[in-house]
């Protein structure tokens, strides 16, 4: 009987010690690289990129599982390298367009003090509203 008395104190000694050095190492930091980043640009911050999604989702009144994929079997997490969902494939072109629009076409209108965003024609809504035709004129 003492002879297990021993043996479960020696495993508990040496269990409880391997659980302070596996405590006692630094937690394993996040690479913060981001993965299947085509049209943001590689070296984007975590800061960066919050606001920029922050922005499109104000932007088109979505959450972020407008356009990323759930994880398989875990419905409640988001797998964002994914490209399961087309939104992020139709996202990826609108912000192509979007920056290409604010580089080679505003800088050729003299007065223009702003830029186009996806709020310029979104407005808080995934399809853009269709502006009514104007009735043709009426000749006098």
């Amino acid at each position: 009987m003492r002879r297990l008395v021993e043996i479960s104190t020696a495993i508990a000694f040496v269990g409880c010690a391997a659980i302070a050095q596996q405590k006692a190492q630094p937690p394993r930091p996040d690479d913060l690289q981001f993965h299947n980043l085509q049209v943001l640009p590689q070296n984007i911050t975590h800061d960066e990129l919050i606001i920029t999604m922050r922005r499109f989702t104000q932007a088109l009144g979505v959450k972020c599982n407008h356009c990323h994929a759930s994880l398989p079997g875990n419905p409640e997490k988001l797998d964002f390298p994914s490209d399961a969902k087309e939104e992020k494939a139709s996202a990826r072109v609108m912000i192509k367009m979007v920056n290409r629009i604010n580089h080679d076409y505003m800088p050729l209108i003299e007065e223009a003090y702003t830029t186009v965003s996806c709020w310029t024609c979104h407005r808080g809504k995934t399809q853009p509203e269709i502006v009514p035709s104007l009735p043709p004129e009426e000749t006098r």
